[in-house]
């Protein structure tokens, strides 16, 4: 598209480089803030592993397997599937910050009810009020933290917010390492960790008091000087007449007005057009790969999965579970600095392709292993999972939540992240009873079904992803519609930003003038 001004072209009161600018800095830290829903989930993903190795866990809980520890890990997935809606509906109506809050008391109470469990019951209790909590810390923080970010930033603060999922994991995996070594054969050792899995919570309930709200969600509301104010307060250093300003004020009163159409729909318009037909089973195509590509049998059954080819003392799976951690974090961190540089359909089809030569080697090694129990043959499967992980975290990690808002329409973007979160959960659910009755029925032979999943996925990405790299918003939100559709739609979005422009400039304008005027006098 050309002869259309972006965000760059406008004068803006604001350092060129963000950490030299005071407004921008204090955005950054609420960001931070907001990644901490992330970070929860990222904790609670290699807690279970974790725990798992621990032989105190295991006596106090019965050393679980199959149906019993399928319920135990799924009981934080299943309330995530209802409480979605709600939370989205919630936050919608009564403001952001709502979900923050509930977010961070649901986890605290997991948190602490799950630290002082004496039961599987209780345990089960304490992980449904965490995956309530981070259903909707989760929903929040995707929803507020491109609404809050500078333009110029907002890229990498989406991109980047998925990525954070593995700090948590890095603190969680490397704390039950160190719990293994607890003197003692006291209860504490599993405890602690589960305790302090509410810190994370505690960070983003204080936090939360500080993070403004929504500017979208107040001029919904009405209260567009509210607005006005915090986007210059975060974007202008405090100018309530900042060019930018005025143009993102414009483009979200207009917005605003599209989604007030939008909501008259129902979720049947997915199945009405051509275009969204295809966003929709894109949505679940990626929702379900981020869960059924074989990770999610890594992630939280690394403990049963290293006893396939021998490897069973607890300092080898906790070490092997953070070293996962770290390793996951600095590829996805990776994945979302590559994005622009490689595009997305590149970085999509290099992951599934790797974790389908990967899963190969493992299926291969774990049949070794068990034929001729040569410890070697085992050991030689945990570098493959590494190498597997690092495919995942590739691109899974950092690019759904990047591109299904992308490709979809302003009036479909909010049902396209609820649509997202939905197939994810579902997945995790299914998963979090099925792996650990397969691992317990047939062992390493369940491997062989990811090898056959991760080929299907490979068509799935070649034929169904497409390209958005370079591509502007209203570019970007048309890929999937027909070329005389797309024509229409990208000359739509044009005529909207072009008169936001206008209308930025000629209310600049008039104030310059007003003050001129002024000063004559």
């Amino acid at each position: 598209m050309t002869g259309t001004t972006k965000f760059s072209d406008l004068p803006n009161n604001t350092n060129a480089k963000w950490w030299k600018d005071h407004g921008m800095r204090i955005s950054f830290v609420h960001i931070i803030t907001l990644y901490c829903a992330v970070y929860s989930l990222g904790y609670d993903g290699s807690l279970l592993n974790g725990l798992q190795a621990l032989t105190e866990w295991n006596k106090d809980f019965g050393a679980p397997t199959g149906t019993k520890l399928g319920l135990i890990a799924a009981s934080y997935y299943l309330p995530k599937i209802p409480f979605t809606f709600v939370i989205a509906w919630m936050v919608d109506r009564y403001g952001r910050k709502i979900g923050l809050y509930i977010g961070a008391v649901f986890m605290f109470a997991g948190a602490l009810l799950g630290g002082f469990c004496h039961s599987v019951s209780q345990l089960v209790g304490s992980r449904i009020l965490l995956g309530v909590g981070t259903a909707a810390a989760q929903v929040t923080a995707a929803a507020l933290v491109p609404e809050l970010a500078h333009p110029r930033i907002r890229h990498y603060a989406g991109g980047f917010l998925n990525t954070t999922y593995y700090i948590g994991s890095i603190f969680s995996a490397w704390l039950t390492f160190a719990m293994v070594y607890y003197p003692s054969t006291s209860s504490w050792s599993w405890r602690v960790p589960t305790l302090v899995q509410g810190f994370g919570p505690l960070l983003l309930g204080v936090g939360a008091y500080f993070v403004p709200q929504s500017p979208r969600w107040l001029v919904k509301k009405g209260r567009v000087e509210e607005a006005h104010k915090i986007l210059a307060t975060y974007h202008a250093n405090g100018k309530m007449d900042d060019e930018l300003v005025l143009l993102e004020m414009r483009e979200i009163k207009a917005s605003v007005e599209l989604e007030k159409v939008s909501e008259e729909a129902s979720w049947l318009a997915w199945f009405q057009t051509k275009g969204n037909l295809r966003r929709f089973f894109v949505i679940i195509i990626l929702g379900t790969a981020t869960q059924w590509v074989g990770n999610g049998v890594v992630q939280y059954y690394l403990v049963p999965v290293l006893k396939t080819v021998g490897v069973t003392r607890p300092a080898q799976t906790t070490g092997v579970n953070g070293g996962l951690a770290i390793w996951n974090w600095f590829i996805s961190m990776s994945g979302a600095s590559l994005v622009e540089r490689f595009g997305r359909r590149p970085l999509f089809l290099t992951s599934i392709i790797g974790m389908f030569a990967s899963f190969v080697m493992i299926l291969g090694l774990a049949g070794g292993y068990n034929s001729n129990h040569h410890s070697a043959t085992g050991v030689a499967m945990i570098p493959f999972i590494f190498i597997f992980m690092g495919f995942y975290s590739l691109a899974l990690t950092p690019l759904p939540m990047l591109y299904v808002p992308e490709i979809c329409p302003l009036s479909l973007r909010a049902k396209a992240a609820a649509l997202l979160l939905l197939a994810q959960n579902c997945a995790q659910s299914f998963n979090q009873f099925a792996n650990p009755v397969a691992l317990s029925a047939i062992s390493w032979k369940y491997y062989a079904v990811y090898v056959g999943v991760d080929l299907i996925y490979i068509a799935l990405f070649w034929y169904m992803i497409r390209e958005t790299k370079g591509l502007t918003t209203e570019e970007a939100a048309v890929v999937y519609d027909p070329d005389h559709v797309q024509e229409a739609n990208m000359e739509a979005e044009r005529r909207m930003h072009e008169e936001a422009l206008k209308v930025a400039h000629s209310e600049h304008h008039d104030k310059k003038t007003i003050e001129e005027e002024e000063f004559k006098v």
